[in-house]
C-alpha cells in the first residue's frame, strides 16, 4: 500500500488539474509524463539504489528526485486545495447565483507548479542543512542540587545515509562537542544502512564527547538493518552506551540520576528481537533518583509515566515534517509532535530530529535541531 499511494498523487493531478487545462494533446501528455516519473522515486531507488529505505546512489541524485518526489506531492495538496476551493464556492453560488464562475486557467497552473518546485526545493535544503541548536530548561521535582544546570545534549534522528554522509556526522560531532554538554543522548535512528556499507559514514559520530559519556538507544531504522551488529558496533567503535531495557546510573558528588533506554515497538514485528520493556528497563533504580527515559516513540509517553519516568525524550516525529503533514503524524503519535509536553507528573520532549530519512526529503517551517536540554529543580 505504501508503494502504491505515490500513484494516486499523478492520477489525481492529472485528471483534476492537468486534463481541464486549454493545452495541446502534446503537452498534456509530457506533463503527465513527467508527473508519473516524479511519483516512480521509490521504485527508482530500489531498482537502482538496492534498498527502499537507503538507496546506496549519488547524493545529488537522491536529493534531486527527492525534490521532484516532494513537488508532486505539493502540487497535489494545492490541487486537492483548488477543488474543496470550487466546491465550498459551487455551494455559496447555490445562495448566491450571482457570484462568478470559478475556473482554473493555465496561468494558475503553471503559477501553482512553480510553487509547489520553489517549496520543495526549500523544503530538501531544510532537510539537508545542519542542525540548528535549541537550549530548553525542564524542571524536574525531584533533582538534588549537584545536578543543577546539568546539561545534556540530544540527537535523535540522524538517519546517516547516502544523502547524509561522514561529513554531517562529522559536523554534527564537532557542533555537539562545542556545547560542552555534561552527558549527550542519542534517542534512536542513528542510520539508514546496512553496517558494511554505513559504519565509515558512522564512524566520525566516536569523536563525541561528554564527562558523564554517551548513552543511546535504537530506532526502528536500525531493525531494517541489523539491529545486533549495528549494537555492536555503536558501542565496539563509537563509544556509545546502548540502553536496551536498561539504565545506567550518573553521579555526581553524593547524588544519582538514572537514564533508562527502551527497545523500539517494531522490534515485535521482528521474531526473537526484544520488545520494549519500561518496568526491566526501571527496575534496579533506587527510590528517589531522578529517571529520564529514552523511548524513540513518544506514543508509550501514558506508560511510561505510569511507571514513574520523570522525564521522557523521544525523536521520531521529524517534528511533522510540513503545516499540512502534522496533524497526521500527531494522530500516529499519540498526540504528541514536537517540543515540551506534560505527561501526568512526567516532563515529554518530543525532539524535531537532527537529520531526516531521504524517503521524504521534506522540512518546511520545521527545521531539525540538537537540542541542548538544561536539568532544574522544580520550584
Amino acid at each position: 500500500m505504501f508503494m502504491l499511494f505515490p500513484f494516486l498523487l499523478p492520477i489525481y493531478v492529472t485528471l483534476r488539474l492537468l486534463l481541464p487545462l486549454q493545452l495541446s494533446v502534446p503537452v498534456k501528455i509530457a506533463a503527465s509524463f513527467l508527473l508519473f516519473a516524479a511519483a516512480l522515486k521509490q521504485q527508482f531507488f530500489m531498482r537502482f539504489g538496492g534498498d527502499f529505505f537507503s538507496p546506496e546512489l549519488p547524493q545529488w541524485l537522491i536529493v534531486a528526485y527527492g525534490c521532484a518526489f516532494s513537488a508532486l506531492f505539493l502540487l497535489f495538496v494545492f490541487t486537492l486545495c483548488k477543488d474543496v476551493f470550487q466546491i465550498v464556492a459551487l455551494s455559496a453560488r447555490f445562495f448566491f447565483p450571482r457570484l462568478p464562475r470559478f475556473s482554473p486557467t493555465s496561468r494558475a497552473a503553471a503559477a501553482i507548479s512553480a510553487l509547489s518546485l520553489l517549496l520543495a526545493v526549500y523544503g530538501a535544503y531544510e532537510a539537508q542543512r545542519l542542525p540548528r541548536v535549541v537550549e530548553i530548561k525542564i524542571p524536574l521535582a525531584n533533582l538534588p542540587p549537584e545536578f543543577e544546570n546539568f546539561k545534556i545534549a540530544l540527537l535523535c534522528d540522524l538517519h546517516i545515509s547516502a544523502s547524509r554522509r561522514a561529513d554531517f556526522a562529522r559536523a554534527v560531532s564537532e557542533r555537539t562537542n562545542a556545547l560542552s554538554p555534561d552527558l549527550i543522548l542519542i534517542a534512536g535512528d542513528f542510520i539508514d544502512g546496512a553496517r558494511e556499507v554505513r559504519s565509515g559514514d558512522v564512524l566520525p559520530l566516536a569523536a563525541l564527547r561528554a564527562p558523564c559519556g554517551v548513552l543511546g538507544i535504537l530506532g526502528n531504522h536500525e531493525y531494517y538493518f541489523g539491529p545486533d551488529e549495528w549494537m555492536s558496533f555503536f558501542e565496539e567503535e563509537l563509544g556509545i552506551k546502548m540502553l536496551l531495557n536498561a539504565h545506567a546510573l550518573i553521579s555526581r558528588g553524593n547524588a544519582e540520576i538514572a537514564v533508562a533506554g527502551l527497545a523500539d515497538e517494531v522490534a515485535r514485528r521482528f521474531s526473537g528481537r526484544e520488545p520494549p520493556d519500561v518496568k526491566k528497563a526501571l527496575w534496579g533504580i533506587p527510590a528517589g533518583v531522578p529517571i529520564i527515559l529514552l523511548d524513540h516513540r513518544p506514543g508509550a509517553a501514558k506508560r511510561n509515566a505510569a511507571a514513574g519516568a520523570d522525564l521522557q525524550l523521544s525523536g521520531h516525529t521529524h517534528g511533522g515534517m510540513a503545516p499540512f503533514l502534522s496533524p497526521i503524524v500527531k494522530k500516529f503519535n499519540g498526540g504528541y509532535l514536537r517540543g515540551l509536553y506534560r505527561v501526568g507528573a512526567m516532563k515529554l520532549y518530543v525532539s524535531p530530529g537532527t537529520g531526516i530519512w531521504n524517503g521524504f526529503l521534506l522540512r518546511l517551517f520545521d527545521p531539525s535541531e540538537i537540542t541542548v536540554i538544561l536539568l532544574t529543580a522544580l520550584k
